[in-house]
């Protein structure tokens, strides 16, 4: 059987009731802020959580609440101790006293802030993200880079609308220098500041190339939510980086991690432009003592190797009188000679050629001779082979048509021929062709 039932009113008011009487007192508490925020009142809600260390898993949470007559000192307090103000990601210590509301359910009610805390968790979280860049040995990577000679391609990160890249702007041009920068705008405080920048980084280092030095400023705005530049991301990327990077971010209370990376700090973006142009102006001064030097030492050259050559030129001329009376005497004595070898030679071709000349006589008259002899034995054979001989020789030439028969297959019977003899010629008809086989196959039988 259940008691008598009562109202969740009634119900939540005794749980106030306990725990008023259980949690008098007001306690000092650590957490982390999860979120911050203020409303038209003044008073500031905050959600305050606590993760298990080394991880993202939450162990806790709870709701908080400022009110407003108590958050406008303790804001103050903690902004002028910290330099910053009070927002999520940051760990507190908060004097807080536990209140139940019927309607509104549990809350803290935080009445103080001990700023010395959250300044010791910053310089701790600082201590170990310096110790990591050591361990991973790129802490003094961007400093031990060489600075270019004539840092005059800057790669810029800021806000286009910051005052500061104003001044940065205003002290380059009017130092007279041939700069040449182009600005990568990013958002340099809030929540995004971090990814904005490393997206900055990331588009500078696809064109590395044309660039001598990555220029980070900011001013021109509150000195607040500056935590992103204590980020072992970001400062990881900066220490890394193949340029040197230059800091100008007007951190006052100290300096950043990422100041501490860079190849070189300075406090503003004014300062950044200074420190430029004091190296451009050193090495303009290095310049211009090499011109000098440069002028005094060609002039120097210049009267030595005059002095050489004039000396040269006395030495060529000598030499030159000298080759030129040693090679006209060589040249007359070589003259004579080839005189001298020349009439001899002539005369020994003259001979030779009247040699020749007796030789080619005799062996043209010995071979007419020959000729001769060989155009009768032809003048004989053809004699010989003359169709007219052939009949006086008692042979006889058979014509059909006025064509000399050679073989009976040119002839049919019928055929009129033609018989031609020494002494005259006859007519007559074929009666009948026979081969040579046939006439042999005939007398066989």
């Amino acid at each position: 059987m259940f008691a008598s039932p009562i109202s969740l009113s009634e119900f939540n008011a005794l749980v106030k009731d306990v725990l008023n009487e259980a949690f008098p007192e007001k306690y000092w508490v650590t957490a982390e802020i999860a979120e911050c925020k203020t409303n038209a009142s003044g008073h500031c809600y905050l959600e305050l959580i606590e993760k298990k260390a080394g991880s993202d898993q939450l162990l806790a949470r709870s709701k908080a609440v400022i009110w407003a007559n108590v958050w406008y000192f303790l804001s103050a307090q903690f902004q002028l101790s910290t330099g910053v103000a009070l927002s999520r990601g940051q760990k507190v210590l908060i004097e807080v006293s536990l209140t139940f509301h019927e309607l509104y359910g549990m809350s803290l009610v935080i009445t103080d802030i001990d700023p010395a805390y959250t300044l010791g968790d910053w310089a701790k979280r600082r201590q170990e993200i310096l110790l990591r860049l050591k361990a991973d040995g790129v802490l003094d990577l961007n400093k031990e880079l060489p600075w270019p000679l004539l840092p005059q391609r800057l790669a810029v990160i800021s806000s286009a609308t910051a005052a500061g890249y104003e001044d940065f702007c205003v002290q380059l041009k009017e130092s007279g220098f041939a700069y040449q920068w182009q600005l990568f705008p990013a958002i340099m405080q809030g929540e995004q500041a971090e990814s904005s920048i490393l997206q900055a980084l990331d588009a500078i280092l696809d064109q590395a190339e044309h660039f001598d030095v990555v220029i980070l400023i900011r001013g021109g705005g509150a000195t607040a939510d500056l935590s992103c530049f204590d980020s072992y991301e970001l400062c990881a990327s900066l220490a890394q980086f193949p340029l040197p990077v230059l800091t100008g971010i007007g951190h006052e209370r100290d300096e950043s991690v990422a100041d501490i990376v860079a190849y070189r700090a300075l406090k503003t973006p004014t300062a950044v432009a200074e420190f430029l142009n004091g190296k451009m102006m050193d090495n303009w001064e290095q310049l211009s003592d090499y011109q000098n030097y440069l002028e005094q030492y060609t002039q120097q050259f210049l009267r030595r190797e005059k002095q050489a050559l004039q000396l040269f030129a006395h030495q060529l001329k000598t030499s030159t009188d000298w080759q030129v009376h040693r090679q006209r005497m060589e040249l007359q004595k070589k003259t004579l000679h080839l005189q001298t070898y020349s009439q001899r030679s002539c005369q020994q071709q003259q001979q030779k050629l009247s040699t020749y000349k007796e030789i080619l006589h005799q062996r043209s008259l010995r071979q007419i001779e020959v000729h001769k002899h060989a155009m009768a034995l032809m003048q004989t054979t053809l004699k010989m082979y003359n169709p007219q001989e052939q009949l006086q020789r008692g042979y006889s030439l058979t014509l059909h048509r006025g064509k000399i028969v050679k073989s009976v297959q040119a002839l049919q019977a019928g055929d009129s021929i033609e018989v031609r003899f020494r002494d005259g010629s006859l007519l007559s008809q074929v009666k009948e062709v026979k081969s040579s086989s046939e006439m042999k196959s005939s007398s066989e039988e």
